[in-house]
């Protein structure tokens, strides 16, 4: 792409795109004569109406509809990334991932998928939630129906790096996939792996001189209980000195009370960003492979199965020991017994390392018993995780030492080989999940609108968690497991149709309902009624209001991940507004609740112009939650009051630890309105082939081959609601453009029963990121023509502001952010001079990239002006700017 339509790219996208040049006509090649003798025929245009391939079930307009062509717009390496970057129209209203189908039917699960390449895609439909309760889903996630071309094989192979601009860290990434698809057989297999290297502190600009710990390598001097250190430094000093660093001298050997007397009052702050990681280094492999093939011609079969290994470690800080110095300690000046705080130069006493593997086998059958469509599917995984932390040293031996006033032991020297390291803290987990479901499908009878379709599902699963911890020496199992049975309908209905006549001026209108139930062995029952209609009046046009009430039970981790306490934890305390270091203890909770949700949702999707693929979207949505089950908020005086057994404070009032386990909110009560549009059109002039098929590029001149829709309510088939702008022609060039606007008017948290709501957008908060964003904006563009490309992702969200209430505590401002993503591309493969001198240049593509262009962070500032050690932008986003190339290489 050139330099000049990537700066209009950048700066006004729309401004780029010229409208579809009108074809110009090829002249026939005969004569004059034989054109006066032959006869003018002028053919009408003719329409014809054919089934488009993979339909997904209920009868619902997609909310978006990308091509082949607009698909390449986006430059994905894979259908995992092009999933990513799709993610602001694919996640729902209510926040939930997709369900996603292949050619309009279930499947094993997403790794079947991950690794396809774009080429292979046909169509890619983004269809709202109510479309997954015909899929035996409940109705919190939209459905994501890719349908894939009907023969198609490749090998790819794919590297991808990425920097920051501030260094410190470089990700590698190895995708490779090969897939073969021939009718209704597909198989494919994915070797990926990817790692990356530590990132420390030192290597951004983190500042924790207040962080206020007395710890330091060298050392500091406090007195018994927080008094003074010794009365005669006080006098020397002129002032009470509660405490003072140790001077280098101290390390030679005994020093006197004027040795102390320039750092009296003065701690020694050493940096320990040397020794904390930012980001852990981390290493992932995986491998995964699908086979689908038809039994016969009404019985599908897939199988699906993938292996992960995956690694984390991080440096947590120095060890920390504290020591008492008896007064008649030969190497101590002081006529008082005080205290010695120092860190140890052992890093590794204070690590953790992590490692996950991960087993998942998946299967479906699926086929048609008369006109009942059933799938049958299977699953089957298997996580073991292991976390080893360190947790300091043992310094008793010295200790005893020193209170024998060994005289060849100097507290102020090096004590490294005098300590040993402490056991280490571990916990280990095993959770196993086994699911199997029967779904079916059909129209059990007949409707004057329509027919009625429904759709039903029975389920059984077992999962189970088998964990052991050892904290402090405590070793603690647990092993709980759950069995559980669902059963779940659903039915629409229509009620009107403009096709058969039944009520024709109101449009075509149809009902959902839909009643789900679960028990569950450790919980006992939760159920699930919702309804709905949808309505089109007007073609092009669909309205939509569904209401549900879902019962929902906490997961088996939730409740029985093993118990880890992670140390030197900086946290934010709004009591003191200090930023201080805690050890934070996370793992499950076996008291929690069941939550409840009840939901309405109001929606519109509208197709202003017939033959310009442009749609707009509108969504309302309100969500009442009892007992919502909930990560641990942020530390502010109304969570500590409402909440004290979770917090621990010594004597002084200075916070130690934070049981931030998951737990149960009271009542959380929102309200958002969610709009945006989806537009794109082919620009540039056909190329002579393409301009030869007559106006509109439609084949043979006069022929304009259209598949329906999935039609009105009442299920497939039903009259076209709505129709796509000219296709891409050969030399033709894409532009796609979407936007997607978050409008939260409400959000408000009551922790406990008899306590003020939390109002998320006014002042509070439940995260430790600030407070709740009134306004999101997503928008995403792109340009494809010739092999050249180029995309452009950009989001927005608001600021907000989280007040400290007590009458010490400051308030925290958070600014908003606005992040810009662009990624250009060049597929080798349409250069056809470079292909011909350099043949290995076939079927290769390059990107760059350059992730979050502007360097915009998160800026967060305190009421006296000072920003927290731990929302210093640095800590926030280590990242930043990031930059990114990307070689591809695909063999068809």
């Amino acid at each position: 792409m050139t330099q000049t339509a990537l700066l209009l790219l950048a700066l006004a996208p729309a401004a780029a795109v010229q409208p579809a040049a009108e074809p110009t006509p090829v002249q026939s090649a005969a004569s004059p004569q034989s054109q006066q003798d032959t006869p003018t025929v002028v053919l009408p245009d003719v329409e014809v109406t054919a089934a488009r391939r993979g339909v997904a079930l209920g009868g619902q307009e997609p909310i978006v509809s990308y091509d082949t062509a607009q698909i390449q717009a986006f430059g994905a390496t894979n259908i995992g990334e092009l999933v990513t970057l799709l993610e602001a129209q694919t996640r729902s209203a209510r926040g939930g991932s997709p369900v996603f189908l292949v050619n309009g039917r279930r499947i094993s699960g997403f790794r079947e998928i991950r690794g396809i390449p774009p080429e292979a895609i046909e169509r890619f439909d983004i269809l709202p939630e109510e479309t997954a309760l015909s899929y035996g889903y409940s109705a919190n996630q939209r459905v994501v129906n890719i349908v894939l071309k009907a023969d198609f094989k490749s090998l790819t192979a794919s590297v991808n790096v990425s920097r920051p601009e501030q260094g410190g860290r470089t990700t590698t990434t190895s995708e490779n996939n090969v897939l073969r698809i021939a009718g209704a057989d597909r198989w494919s297999l994915d070797i990926n792996g990817t790692t990356a290297n530590t990132l420390f502190e030192t290597e951004r600009d983190i500042d924790r001189a207040d962080a206020g710990a007395l710890f330091d390598l060298r050392g500091n001097i406090g007195g018994l209980n927080g008094g003074q250190i010794d009365p005669a430094l006080s006098a020397l000093a002129g002032s009470s000195v509660v405490v003072a660093g140790v001077p280098a001298a101290a390390a030679g050997g005994a020093t006197t009370l004027s040795d102390f007397l320039s750092t009296a009052g003065v701690a020694n702050t050493g940096d320990l960003n040397a020794y904390r990681t930012l980001s852990p280094q981390t290493d992932q492999a995986s491998i995964a492979g699908t086979y689908k093939h038809d039994l016969n011609d009404k019985v599908g079969m897939t199988l699906s199965g993938s292996i992960e290994d995956a690694s984390s470690f991080s440096y947590l800080g120095l060890p920390g020991v504290t020591l008492t110095l008896p007064d008649a300690n030969p190497f101590s000046p002081f006529g008082d017994d005080v205290l010695l705080y120092r860190y140890v130069d052992r890093p590794d006493a204070l690590t953790r390392q992590t490692d996950t593997r991960t087993i998942g086998l998946g299967t479906v059958f699926d086929g048609y018993v008369g006109d009942w469509r059933w799938t049958a599917t299977g699953d089957y995984s298997r996580v073991r995780t292991d976390t080893s932390t360190g947790r300091g040293l043992d310094a008793t031996a010295l200790q005893a030492a020193i209170t024998a006033n060994d005289p060849s032991v100097n507290p102020f020297a090096d004590i490294d080989g005098r300590v040993t390291e402490r056991a280490r803290d571990t916990a280990h987990s095993t959770a196993q999940t086994l699911s199997a479901e029967l779904v079916l499908n059909g129209r059990p009878f007949e409707l004057p609108a329509g027919e009625a379709t429904s759709t039903f599902k029975v389920g059984a699963g077992r999962q189970s968690l088998d964990s052991e911890s050892v904290r402090s020496g405590v070793s603690t199992d647990r092993s709980q497991s759950r069995d559980q049975g669902s059963v779940q309908a659903n039915f629409d209905l229509p009620i009107s149709s403009v096709e058969r006549g039944v009520l024709p001026k109101i449009g075509d209108l149809s009902a959902n309902l839909n009643l789900a139930y679960q028990e569950l062995s450790d919980f006992g029952g939760v159920s699930t009624v919702g309804a709905g209609l949808n309505w089109s009046p007007v073609q092009r046009l669909a309205l939509s209001a569904n209401y549900s009430d879902e019962g929902k039970a906490p997961t088996v981790q939730q409740l029985n991940d093993p118990t880890v306490a992670t140390p030197n934890t900086p946290v934010f305390d709004f009591n003191t507004g200090q930023t201080v270091e805690i050890t934070q203890i996370t793992g499950g909770d076996p008291n929690l609740k069941a939550e409840d949700r009840r939901i309405l949702k109001l929606g519109v999707n509208w197709q202003p112009v017939s033959d310009k693929d442009f749609r707009l979207n509108l969504a309302y949505t309100r969500t009442e939650a009892d007992n919502e089950i909930a990560s641990f908020p942020a530390i502010t005086p109304d969570l500590e009051a409402a909440l004290p057994d979770r917090f621990v404070r010594d004597a002084d009032g200075d916070l130690l630890s934070i049981d931030a386990r998951p737990l149960n909110f009271f009542k959380r009560e929102q309200q958002d309105v969610q709009w945006g549009f989806n537009f794109s059109r082919p620009f540039g002039q056909p190329s002579a082939p393409a301009a030869a098929s007559g106006p509109g590029g439609r084949p043979g001149g006069g022929v304009m081959v259209m598949g329906p829709g999935p039609g009105g309510p009442g299920g497939p088939g039903g009259r076209l609601r709505g129709s796509r702008g000219p296709g891409m022609q050969p030399g033709q060039g894409m532009f796609n453009l979407s936007l997607t606007h978050t409008w939260r008017v409400q959000d408000e948290v009551t922790i406990r029963d008899g306590l003020a709501p939390l109002d998320l957008l006014d002042g509070d908060s439940i995260s430790g990121s600030g407070g709740q964003s009134r306004h999101e904006v997503q928008l995403q563009t792109g340009l494809f023509r010739n092999g050249l490309g180029a995309f452009v992702n950009a989001n927005w969200r608001s600021g907000t502001t989280v007040n400290g209430d007590a009458v010490d505590s400051p308030d925290l401002d958070f600014s908003g952010r606005t992040t810009v993503n662009i990624f250009a591309f060049a597929d080798l493969t349409q250069r056809a001079s470079w292909v011909e001198r350099f043949p290995i240049l076939k079927g290769a593509r390059i990107g760059f990239g350059i992730q979050n262009i502007f360097d915009d962070r998160v800026s967060v500032t305190s009421s006296d002006g000072s920003t927290p050690v731990n929302y210093q932008s640095d800590y926030l986003d280590p990242q930043g700017r990031v930059f990114r190339i990307n070689l591809r290489k695909i063999l068809f």
